[in-house]
């Protein structure tokens, strides 16, 4: 591997008065004011971490990353100075392209990777999450992508939806028809699919669940995909609606004792 030696001047670290720190709109992206209130709201140390700053000829400091929770900061009543990295980097070229350093390379945190976060954090909804998932014998996966076991998933948003929309009870059931639908289908637990077969159950309380596994199980995805793509196009509504619809259809040709689909929705 290549190594860059002029790493630059070691920066310093000091705790700063937030009445020094400007924001310089050449290159700063706009605030979002719920962020700061976000953050000033929930203001904890703990969470705060240090600002970015480049020094100025004034003796003043432009903030070069961390523009959301310096105004917080200054917002805050208890608040008068804030712990920051300062930078040997001032004029607008070089603040701009330490910002665009810090924020192009910096990797976004997955769904994944917040909801692991969550459960380390004991955040309600994703210890719920965790106790329905574990119950139906199914696992989060670490990472999405390939090496993922049958039984495993990544759609953390669409399981989170589908407890809090339909309950931990059908979020189950969904889980167990999917898996004995697919049993050797490592990517059978797609989001949709959870959420719009956990819809369908919640809606019919008396179904059965093991015929409707076997009804999964009689198709593959690509088809249930195709069809439920070609009744929005019909009909519009949401991708849900036209899965649980789709799949609902499908049990309805199986049996005399009928379902609610959401047909009229």
């Amino acid at each position: 591997m290549k190594t860059n030696f002029n790493i630059g001047e070691v920066p310093a670290l000091d705790w700063v008065d937030v009445d020094l720190i400007d924001v310089d709109a050449t290159y700063q992206r706009g605030l979002d004011e719920r962020s700061v209130e976000r953050i000033v709201a929930g203001f904890r140390w703990d969470k705060f971490g240090a600002v970015v700053l480049s020094p100025q000829p004034s003796g003043r400091f432009h903030v070069t990353d961390g523009q959301h929770r310096t105004r917080a900061a200054k917002l805050h009543p208890d608040v008068t100075h804030v712990p920051a990295t300062i930078i040997h980097a001032t004029g607008v070229q070089l603040e701009a392209e330490n910002f665009l350093a810090l924020n192009l390379d910096r990797k976004a945190i997955t769904a994944i990777d917040k909801y692991w976060a969550g459960v380390a954090a004991e955040d309600p909804v994703c210890l719920r999450v965790e106790r329905v998932v574990q119950s139906a014998g199914c696992e989060i996966a670490r990472r999405a992508g390939a090496g993922m076991p049958p039984g495993s998933t990544a759609a953390v948003g669409a399981l989170t939806r589908s407890v809090t929309l339909y309950g931990d009870l059908a979020t189950k059931q969904a889980l167990l028809a999917i898996c004995a639908a697919w049993t050797d289908d490592p990517a059978a637990l797609r989001g949709i699919l959870i959420v719009s077969v956990a819809k369908l159950i919640e809606s019919n309380r008396g179904i059965d669940t093991d015929r409707l596994a076997r009804i999964l199980a009689g198709k593959t995805f690509a088809e249930i995909d195709a069809a439920a793509d070609g009744l929005r196009k019909l009909v519009g509504g949401s991708a849900e609606a036209a899965f649980a619809r789709t799949i609902g259809e499908m049990y309805n040709r199986t049996t005399s004792k009928k379902i609610e689909t959401g047909a009229g929705a």
